[in-house]
Parts: C-alpha cells; sequence; structure tokens
C-alpha cells in the first residue's frame, strides 16, 4: 500500500525529532563534565561492588551488610546525577547490563533515588565499609584505599589529556582518637574523608544533608557557626588528637598503573614514622596540614602536624574530613560529648535549633532549584530495607 503524503510527512517529523534528541543526547555526553561524571561513576560502583563481594566471600563482612553498603553507594550516585545539571539518568551512569541487572535486583533503588535523599558521600560510605573490612589501624586503612583508589581511576575528559582520578573519590582522610589521661587509655581511631561533590550548589545539599541529618549535632552546629559568624562553637576536652593525609589520585607524575618516580620513603610526622612500614609507591601519600580555617574553629584539638593559617582562603565548612571523623569520635563516645565546652552563643537552646532550621531551609532551597521531587517533606533513603 502506497503511503500518503500526510503519512510521510507525520513519519519524518517523527523522525526529526529522534534525530534531533539523539543529537541533544550525543551533545550531552560530550561535555567533559558529564564524560567525567560518568566514566567515575560507573568505576566507583565497579570497584566498590568488587570489594564487597570479595570481603563477603572471605567472611570479612556479613553478606546483608555488603549489599546494604553498596545499595547506599549506588543510590548515591544515581541521586547526584539527578541533581546534575545536566540531569545524568541511571541508564546513562551504568552500561547497559549492568543498568538491567542492578535495577532488577535493587528495584527500591532505582525507585527512590529522586525521591528519597542520601545521608552521605559515597566515598564515605566506602570508608565506612573499609573500616569494618579492614579494622581501625590507620596504615591498614590506608593501604586498602589506596589500592581502591587506583582501581577507581578514570582518564578525564579536558584540555590535559593525562589527568586522571575519579569525581567520587575523596583525596584528603583524616583519622582522630581521644586519650584519656586518668585511665591512660586511647580510643578507636575513627575516619571521615573529604567531600567528594561536584558543583555548588551539589555541594551546598551534601553539607546540609550531613547537617541537618547524619553528623552529630554538635558537629553540624560547629559548621553553622563557622560559615555564618566566623566563631568557634564549642571546647574539646584535651587530648582530642586529629591527623589529615592527602592520597594523590593516580596519574599525577605517571600513568595509571605504573609505579611513580617517588621516593620510596612517604612524607609522614616524626610521631607517626616509627610506628608505620613503608607504604606503596603507586599513590603516594603525603601528610598534610590543614586548612587554617577549620583549626581556627577548633583551637583546642591537637593537630599533627600543627596546621599554618590562610587568613585568605575561604571555601564553606563542612567540605574538609576531620568534621567526619570528629562526629564519629562524639557519636561512639558519649562521654566525650558530655565534655564539650559550649561558647556563650550556643548555650541558648533556640540558638542551636535556629541554625540546623537555616541549613535545613537552604537545603530544600537548592533541591527545589534543581528540580529534585521530595515532595512536602523529605525523606532519606534506607539500604537496610
Amino acid at each position: 500500500m502506497r503511503r500518503t503524503d500526510t503519512e510521510i510527512l507525520l513519519r519524518s517529523r517523527v523522525l526529526d525529532h529522534s534525530a534531533r534528541k539523539k543529537m541533544a543526547d550525543f551533545v550531552q555526553h560530550e561535555v567533559p563534565q558529564v564524560q567525567n561524571f560518568v566514566k567515575s561513576g560507573n568505576q566507583f560502583l565497579r570497584t566498590a561492588r568488587s570489594f564487597i563481594v570479595k570481603s563477603v566471600r572471605e567472611g570479612k563482612l556479613t553478606r546483608d551488610r555488603g549489599r546494604a553498603y553498596f545499595k547506599e553507594m549506588l543510590h548515591t550516585i544515581l541521586f547526584c546525577g539527578s541533581i546534575n545539571s545536566p540531569i545524568i539518568k541511571p541508564e546513562e551512569i551504568l552500561e547497559y547490563g549492568e543498568f538491567h541487572l542492578l535495577s532488577a535486583k535493587y528495584p527500591d533503588v532505582f525507585q527512590k533515588y529522586n525521591t528519597h535523599l542520601p545521608t552521605r558521600p559515597p566515598y564515605t560510605v566506602l570508608l565506612k565499609a573499609v573500616v569494618e573490612i579492614m579494622g581501625t589501624n590507620v596504615n591498614e586503612v590506608l593501604e586498602c584505599l589506596m589500592d581502591l583508589n587506583d582501581q577507581m581511576a578514570v582518564d578525564f575528559t579536558d584540555d590535559n589529556s593525562s589527568k586522571c582520578g575519579n569525581a567520587f573519590v575523596s583525596t584528603v582522610i583524616s583519622s582522630c582518637y581521644f586519650y584519656n589521661v586518668i585511665v591512660r587509655e586511647k580510643t578507636n581511631n575513627y575516619f571521615g574523608a573529604s567531600l567528594s561533590c561536584k558543583g555548588r550548589q551539589q555541594k551546598e545539599i551534601m553539607i546540609d544533608i550531613l547537617c541537618c541529618q547524619t553528623w552529630h549535632r554538635d558537629i553540624s552546629l560547629a559548621v553553622c557557626v563557622g560559615n555564618w559568624f566566623n566563631k568557634q562553637a564549642f571546647r574539646f576536652p584535651p587530648k582530642v588528637q586529629s591527623m589529615a593525609f592527602k592520597i594523590n589520585p593516580p596519574g599525577v607524575g605517571s600513568t595509571p598503573g605504573s609505579r611513580y618516580d617517588r621516593p620510596s620513603r612517604v612524607q609522614m610526622s616524626s610521631s607517626l614514622e616509627r610506628s608505620r612500614p613503608p607504604l606503596k609507591q603507586r599513590i603516594s601519600l603525603i601528610h598534610r596540614e590543614l586548612y587554617g580555617i577549620w583549626y581556627d574553629m577548633l583551637t583546642d584539638v591537637n593537630y599533627d602536624p600543627i596546621p599554618v593559617s590562610h587568613k585568605h582562603l575561604y571555601y564553606e565548612f563542612g567540605n574538609c574530613a576531620e568534621c567526619e571523623s570528629l562526629s564519629q569520635l562524639l557519636c561512639a563516645n558519649q562521654p566525650i560529648a558530655e565534655r564539650l565546652e559550649y561558647t556563650n552563643f550556643l548555650t541558648e537552646p533556640t540558638n542551636r535549633s535556629g541554625l540546623i532550621n537555616l541549613k535545613h531551609e537552604r537545603l530544600e532551597e537548592n533541591l527545589k532549584l534543581l528540580g529534585f521531587n521530595g515532595g512536602r517533606h523529605l525523606e532519606f533513603y534506607d539500604p537496610s530495607v
């Protein structure tokens, strides 16, 4: 049967619309930031899944815990795609086979990534899994993270073709503990990672989620007071020790998988040098000095090494790894939290609740601006279900 001119015209319009859509998708995926997001998310999830499966198989992690860790990382990365500009859909992040496999295996993740908020960045989830699997020895945790970072590295799409890394990987890790001078005992080591999130509004969203939902309330207050009043919120009891380490991304002076031309000994403070064996050279570990802005807010913490103040440096509180590690310390040790000495500004309970409310308002506003469909009341994703 011969087609009429109308049928031909209608079909041509459909084909034209389809072609334009494909071209738009093509153009979007030609944007380096989108390509880096997709590459990073895909490789992050593949590496994390292999690590968790191996740990479960070896009996280092229960199946339920491993499942919850991976679901949380998957949900958070898909959420980050939903608030990205432009939006990056799950089927664009995951390869075809993985998308169908994972969406069938974890349907709630794909149903809730754009309606329920995560509670922490994906690398923080991975760090928590590493600590549960490896224990709290600083050296062993860092060794494991370096291995995983190396496996997660992708070639970034930009003008510098030699640059590689992963957009979801934190490069700064913090470790802290409390030493009780009376009974001469120290707590476990508690770890945190710097914020691994791109984009100003996206960073604000994640920081506000951490402040409103995840961190110990006193750490959240310290972030609020530091951001809006440039003052100290409270003082820790004596002998809280904090160390931070910067892990260089793969590709710094080398290509992925090769050995770097670096000294065999990693830079460390003298107090730690005797207790640690030499670390791998594939990724150099640098014992870094803290940014002065966080140090100025919590001057009573014993930092190693002593930070250098940066008077003109500004970034929003909540980015640094110390927030997470100190929050972990307070959450696990209520007696330490009870010994915090609030500044005059925080002695009024209404001031404390008001600060968190301001964070919550900014969170809702940013989510609205980025088109996140959270409904009237924000809900958070529970990976254990």
